[in-house]
């Protein structure tokens, strides 16, 4: 079974902060959606569980050709 993760929730901030350890994006607009790989089937689900892949054929065949282990490994 391919485990599901939730997208992170951006929260608002007056400016971005630097700690060690700590790992943040800019998020400027557009959707947030988590890549999925099982072989050469690539889903792109956004919050609402939603697969875009069809609108993003680029982001897909990138996330296809990516080295590393498939979701269900």
């Amino acid at each position: 079974m391919v485990p599901q993760y939730s997208v992170m929730i951006p929260t608002l901030v007056r400016k971005p902060f630097h700690r060690d350890g700590w790992v943040y994006e800019e998020k400027v607009d557009g959707y947030r959606m988590l890549a999925y790989k099982d072989g050469a089937r690539v889903r792109l689900v956004s919050r609402a569980g939603v697969d875009h892949a069809h609108r993003y054929p680029l982001v897909a065949a990138a996330n296809r050709r990516a080295a590393g282990q498939d979701a269900g490994a």
